[in-house]
């Protein structure tokens, strides 16, 4: 039964990931197949939430600096503009130019490799590489364009908008995304997989003027949608243990009752931790024993403050009644084997607590947390695996 409510418990959060982009993808399909074509006055607003959409995200992820997914949105803008523009120069014969082939071949190619790109700050020098990359990949294809190449196999244009290789790239690539995003349960995965999903109909339906610009606008909402989503998320909780981070604890410290402890759970040694077992190892930790208090206590709100250090609200309660569930917590953790990747045998962790009553004297809840922080650093100066009052 238990096993069975942890399952249920990893599934959740991915079904509640997955729910927006696979309405805006249901709605774009359902919209496409039961109007065909719309009006030109509907087809610009379509256009300009397109652009208005990718233009938020950039704003964001640029006043974020975040680089996931720039790249991705860069290359759904360019394949959205270009589409129409090689309709405009070769009208009806588009699907059949090289430069229509070229494109349907590396846009697939260009969101599955921005998709599996790690996440890291958008204003750095591998920034400038990444456009460099860009610009050189559309310099190709202009030149494979103007020698009448396709770096594609085509067949069967009067039936199909795409060919044979960029309909199996495109297929991987979708393949791919929600399998990562299974793997991950991450809110950026889960919408970018349907964003690509939403990009492989508009190209596949990219005959209709229609269904281009319903499916690219229902992938760039869907893009600024994980953007928004993401960053909310990143702010108020930490990625590493899920748990709600410093910028919720300072969010949510203005609805704390005027009765409660504050509880301080510093992992012993942890810098000594990241020393031999490396930044994944050591989050491996955190997130092992953040499982463990929360199994030993799931009644009171527990927040991860900086990476060695967990706070935990007792809610009406005084100090020593605090005092005694931190014990409860230490020794939970002090019996327990923690398993790190193929070792055999388990690792012996200690935790170090101290616990402070909210005074009439206090302003807020920084100084109840300051309070007890001191507390602890004195007793560390002498000891560790050990439960102190402030």
């Amino acid at each position: 039964m238990r096993k069975f409510i942890h399952n249920l418990q990893q599934i959740l959060p991915q079904v509640h990931n997955a729910q927006l982009p696979a309405l805006i993808f249901g709605l774009a399909l359902l919209g496409f197949y039961l109007y065909g074509d719309i009006s030109t006055d509907s087809m610009l607003v379509f256009h300009g939430l397109f652009f208005f959409w990718a233009v938020a995200s950039f704003a964001i992820l640029i006043y974020f600096n975040r680089r996931k997914p720039v790249f991705y949105l860069l290359a759904t803008v360019l394949a959205y503009i270009l589409i129409n523009a090689f309709k405009r120069l070769y009208s009806l014969d588009y699907l059949s130019s090289p430069a229509y082939q070229n494109l349907c071949f590396f846009i697939p190619l260009n969101l599955g490799l921005f998709y599996f790109c790690p996440n890291r700050r958008l204003l750095t020098r591998n920034t400038v590489h990444w456009l460099l990359f860009i610009l050189a990949e559309y310099a190709l294809a202009e030149k494979l364009t103007s020698l009448s190449l396709t770096a594609a196999v085509y067949f069967s244009a009067d039936s199909i908008n795409l060919n044979s290789l960029s309909t199996v790239l495109f297929c991987l690539l979708t393949l791919a995304c929600f399998w990562r995003a299974i793997a991950t349960g991450s809110i950026m995965d889960s919408a970018l997989a349907y964003a690509g999903l939403n990009i492989f109909a508009g190209f596949y339906y990219s005959s209709s003027p229609a269904a281009l610009t319903i499916f690219f606008c229902a992938a760039a909402a869907t893009i600024c949608y994980a953007v928004s989503k993401h960053i909310y998320y990143t702010t108020y909780t930490d990625i590493v243990t899920g748990l709600p981070g410093r910028n919720a604890y300072l969010k949510q410290s203005k609805s704390f009752p005027l009765k409660y402890s504050l509880g301080i759970i510093c992992i012993d040694n942890f810098e000594h931790l990241q020393q031999v077992f490396g930044r994944r190892g050591s989050n491996a930790l955190a997130r092992m024993i953040s499982m463990r208090l929360l199994e030993t206590d799931n009644e009171n709100p527990v927040y991860r403050c900086s990476e060695d250090e967990f706070v935990i609200i007792f809610k009406n309660e005084d100090k020593k009644e605090g005092f005694e569930r931190l014990e409860k917590i230490r020794r939970a953790i002090a019996s327990a084997e923690f398993m790190l990747g193929n070792r055999k045998k388990g690792l012996k962790l200690t935790v170090s607590c101290c616990v402070s009553e909210k005074k009439r004297s206090d302003d807020n809840s920084l100084e109840v947390l300051l309070r007890a922080r001191k507390a602890l650093q004195k007793t560390y100066q002498f000891t560790q695996n050990v439960t102190t009052k402030a």
